[in-house]
């Protein structure tokens, strides 16, 4: 009897050590709400753009999954990640696409260096998230990230 009941522990405990891995993926959630009025450059953003970015991004597999909505934005050409804080033009450190697109856009970028992801991860506010179109090649809404 104690046999079996030792078997069942550790069956148990292997069943359960087995399934941590698969859901404690070390993803975490960050956003962006994203606006023409965010946008620093001499021409401005587009004053009726809007959009929203929601984030996965996931150091252990190095990516980060996205969806992106928006509205009131004509021939969406690219959306990106910047590091830098609010009202500073700063590097571009992620492309998330630099294709036409058409909202909402799912998808996910593999083998992003763990480093930029860990930065995300620890100071989203230090970044920025930006929508490009074809009337507004230098961002049309903008927008910090957070948690």
């Amino acid at each position: 009897m104690r046999k079996r009941l030792a078997i069942t522990a550790g069956m148990a405990t292997l069943v359960v050590a087995m399934a941590i891995p698969m859901f404690a993926t070390g993803a975490t959630q960050i956003t962006a709400r994203m606006d023409g009025s965010q946008i620093v450059n001499p021409r401005g953003g587009d004053p009726d753009g809007t959009a929203k970015l929601s984030l996965r991004v996931n150091r252990v597999k190095q990516r980060i999954c996205f969806r992106l909505e928006f509205r009131n934005l004509n021939q969406v050409t690219g959306a990106f990640i910047h590091k830098g804080s609010a009202g500073q033009i700063a590097r571009l450190i992620i492309t998330l696409f630099n294709t036409r697109e058409t909202s909402p856009v799912v998808q996910c970028e593999h083998n992003i260096r763990s480093r930029l992801i860990k930065r995300l991860k620890r100071k989203p506010a230090l970044h920025y998230a930006d929508v490009d179109t074809q009337g507004y090649p230098n961002g049309a809404v903008r927008g910090q990230l957070s948690r």
